[in-house]
């Protein structure tokens, strides 16, 4: 079991608006107001990414999964067939891509 020993209170002064931006960034972050400061402070970066739906995990995973057995493929054909190797590779980098810009 997971003890919370955060017993220390920090505080400050902020605007109205930056209130505002806090609370909508730690809501796309998937974080408390504190969690995001908190994270903000001692890492200097935090990603507003909405959490992923049990689909599109499943989605990320099949990509992966795809991508990976691309990569097999290319490398097993590799010496035998040029062109194809080049074919199999440009679809592995469109899939690297996409799953890239979708783990973001």
């Amino acid at each position: 079991m997971k003890v919370n020993n955060k017993n220390h209170k920090i505080t400050f002064r902020c605007t109205k608006h930056e209130k505002k931006i806090i609370y909508s960034l730690a809501k796309k972050s998937g974080m408390t107001a504190s969690e995001y400061c908190r994270k903000q402070a001692k890492y200097g970066k935090v990603l507003a990414i909405p959490k992923l739906t049990s689909n599109e995990v499943e989605y990320m995973r099949t990509l992966k999964t795809y991508s990976s057995n691309f990569n097999r493929i290319s490398n097993l054909i590799k010496e035998k067939d040029p062109c194809l190797e080049e074919e199999v590779r440009a679809l592995v980098g469109e899939l690297t891509t996409l799953h890239k810009r979708l783990s973001l």
